[in-house]
């Protein structure tokens, strides 16, 4: 699973590196990153509620709302970082965060997680 956001951020930042040079390389390898804090938070949600055991109904919503709003902002908090502190290019960054997405896909796949 991480092998493949690997593979398909590191072809997008080589493409972007290729094309424009600079950080705009960096720039889709930080988007990268950032879809992979985004999946390791799932992942990590998900284990702890596994280990919690059986939960109502009611605990499995709150489970799934806290998790959804951790990641939005965990997401939100990077992009601000990469582009507002870091000064790098949006489209790049923007583009390597989309690469690393599928993984979050494999990830939900039934006995897969």
């Amino acid at each position: 699973m991480i092998a493949f956001q690997l593979a398909s951020v590191g072809l997008i930042a080589a493409i972007f590196q290729v094309v424009d040079g600079g950080l705009a390389g960096a720039a889709a390898l930080f988007g990268g990153a950032t879809a992979l804090t985004n999946l390791l938070l799932l992942d990590w949600r998900a284990r702890r509620a596994n280990r919690a055991g059986a939960l109502t109904a009611r605990q499995s919503l709150q489970v799934l709302y806290l998790s959804a709003l951790e990641r939005f902002a965990s997401v939100a908090l990077l992009f601000a970082l990469g582009i507002g502190v870091l000064e790098l290019e949006p489209l790049p960054l923007l583009l390597g965060f989309i690469a690393g997405l599928p993984a979050l896909l494999l990830q939900a796949r039934p006995g897969h997680g």
